[in-house]
């Protein structure tokens, strides 16, 4: 395809989400002047209290460990290498080898209990350098009193493998490169305990780490399961809805009106039967959610609601979001809504059968749903039947905007059957004698609005853009250059749809405006392919 030929329609839309927005600091003590923010000073209280209750913690562990290895050790209180593997639950075999040849000093293939304790209080409760000897000792694999690089090398991997990181063969040798050439500072190609400790000096936290994870490795918990704290749902935690507070409020003022309308219906029937109130209250929610669906879509109408001081009340761009589950309430409502009908319409046809005096027409139960002839309904007694012509329209229009459909190679499925809608609002009209109250306002904007963004007023607005250029780049964004239509202004931040005839003709995609309004020529776009 000739890029020079190739012609693109334009649709305009602005979105200024957070084009005016300007960082700010809650406490501009905590920024030193280098920029860096300053660490926040620490209640020596509350150090004291967390260093008690983890001592506490290693006190405890440590009497289970002796009377797990007591168990373990018999009488001869000795453990062998199979013995200490299984007391301490090490799966991996390297760290498991490492800590048993550390621990058998004299290298008799058997370790003695108070030996083996004594090694573990000092993982736990000794000094800094006694730990970070232990340490150097893991790494020392051949024990010749120096790491070589090969021996980092190798631990390196294991503890990858240990904490489920990916990395590859390249990443990880760079990663051995960077930190031996750090640490071995007489360039002597091996690191010296000396040289390991004087380095992790200049960074006490790496060295506190790396000593808190060879204790780590060796801790295991106790048979006894423990209870699992309660933890609110994220999204009911008050940390998401502080953050969320415009989406949670239209949830809760959604959710009322919803319940509002429901209850208000069934107290309107409450002299029916069951079915018929449930049936009732779902119909004046559908009535309100079928009329929202079509608001969540009003793309210019929201455009202009998030640039004007709505826009910091209303969750105007979580639209797509809301439409989606608005759609599964629809769908809800209205299986609801037909289960209880048809659930009455057998009460109706028992009557028929069970009262001999009743003189009216009867009628089958496939006849009251398929049939007009019933009457039943505002509208040529098509209440039912267009019911049932709903409920499969809808069915067809969910399974179709699933994202096995719309994002697995067939958006053009979801495309044309998301076109029902159409044939959906229509046949509303019939079905439900008050649902053009609700329809009214929300219809004629989204009126307005398709002929607005059609293919004839685009036209003569922008006429048609040509691609100049396309870039694939590597990090997964397309980027085009069109030529700027005349007269079209834009800013900052702004999107625009685009449709590229010759690729597919009745799709359009939104691209970042990724040029400054200022400069002349082409218009650059961008899009972030999203995996």
């Amino acid at each position: 395809m000739d890029d020079s030929s190739t012609h693109v329609n334009l649709a305009y839309e602005e979105d200024t989400t957070g084009a005016n927005e300007k960082p700010s600091l809650s406490n501009k003590d905590e920024i030193q002047k280098n920029g860096y923010p300053q660490k926040k000073a620490t209640d020596p209280n509350q150090n004291q209290l967390e260093q008690k209750e983890e001592n506490e913690e290693d006190d405890k562990w440590l009497t289970y460990m002796e009377k797990k290895f007591q168990e373990i050790a018999g009488e001869d209180n000795e453990i062998d290498y199979e013995e200490f593997k299984q007391a301490l639950q090490l799966k991996k075999s390297f760290f498991a080898e490492r800590f048993f040849d550390l621990f058998d000093k004299d290298h008799s293939g058997t370790i003695e209990l108070q030996e083996l304790l004594e090694g573990l209080k000092m993982l736990l409760k000794g000094s800094n350098e006694e730990q970070l000897k232990f340490l150097f000792d893991v790494y020392d694999i051949d024990g010749s009193g120096s790491i070589e690089k090969d021996e980092l090398e190798e631990v390196l991997r294991h503890c990858i493998e240990e904490s489920n990181v990916q990395l590859t063969d390249d990443q990880l040798d760079a990663l051995t490169d960077a930190l031996f050439e750090k640490a071995d500072a007489d360039q002597s190609g091996a690191i010296s305990f000396e040289e390991l400790k004087n380095e992790l000096l200049c960074h006490p936290d790496i060295a506190s780490n790396l000593t808190i994870s060879a204790a780590s490795w060796l801790k295991v918990q106790d048979d006894k399961p423990k209870k699992k704290k309660f933890e609110w749902p994220r999204h009911l935690t008050w940390f998401y809805i502080k953050n969320n507070i415009r989406k949670v409020t239209f949830l809760i003022i959604y959710t009322i009106i919803n319940i509002v309308l429901f209850v208000s219906s069934v107290i309107r029937y409450k002299d029916t039967n069951g079915f018929v109130m449930v049936a009732r209250g779902c119909g004046m929610c559908l009535n309100f959610n079928c009329s929202l669906i079509v608001g969540l879509m009003l793309r210019k109408t929201l455009t202009w609601l998030r640039t004007s001081k709505a826009g910091d009340y209303l969750p105007v761009d979580q639209h797509i979001l809301f439409h989606r589950m608005v759609g599964w309430m629809i769908l809800f409502y209205s299986l609801l809504h037909t289960f209880s009908h048809l659930g009455n319409l057998g009460i109706v046809v028992k009557h028929y059968s069970s009262d001999p005096n009743d003189t009216t027409t009867k009628f089958a139960y496939w006849e009251l749903v398929f049939k007009t002839s019933p009457g039943i309904g505002w509208i040529g007694g098509f209440a039912p039947l267009s019911g049932v012509i709903l409920e499969a329209i809808l069915i067809i229009m969910v399974i179709c905007a699933l994202p096995f459909v719309r994002r697995k190679g067939y958006f053009q499925v979801f495309y044309w059957t998301h076109f029902l809608y159409v044939f959906f609002f229509v046949l509303l009209f019939f079905h439900g004698p008050i649902f053009w109250c609700f329809i009214l306002v929300p219809g004629v904007i989204f009126c307005i609005e398709k002929i607005l963004n059609s293919e004839v007023v685009n036209k003569a607005r922008y006429g048609n853009a040509y691609i100049t250029e396309v870039n694939l780049l590597p990090s997964r964004v397309t980027h085009l250059v069109i030529d700027k239509p005349e007269g079209f202004k834009y800013h900052a931040g702004d999107y625009i749809f685009i449709r590229i005839p010759d690729i597919a003709k009745h799709e359009w995609h939104p691209f970042t405006v990724s040029s400054a309004p200022e400069l002349d020529g082409g218009l650059a776009l961008s899009l972030i392919e999203f995996v």
